[in-house]
């Protein structure tokens, strides 16, 4: 019984521990990067055959002529790109 209750007290720590973690790295994000300008984006999700994924699209805030669009799924990034707004 109580190498029941060590294990399930270990678990309850770990599981805190990543909790804990995990939170505070969005808390160490907003103030890393509290001073710097935002940028307007529009934010869509595509549907794709087998996963869905979601798009960021922005104007380059050192090219009015430019957009900028950004796609990632769950697992990260999938794909980044800058183009002129009168085509390629």
């Amino acid at each position: 019984m109580k190498e029941f209750i060590k294990g399930v007290s270990l678990t309850i720590v770990a599981v805190a521990l990543v909790a804990a973690t995990t939170a505070q790295a969005g808390m160490f994000s907003g103030w890393a990067t509290g001073d710097w300008p935002t940028e307007e984006s529009t934010a869509f999700k595509v549907e794709a055959y087998g996963y869905d994924f979601r798009v960021y699209e922005w104007v380059s805030p050192s090219n009015a002529d430019v957009t900028c669009s950004a796609a990632f799924t769950d697992s990260g990034a999938i794909g980044y790109q800058c183009f002129a707004k009168g085509g390629v």
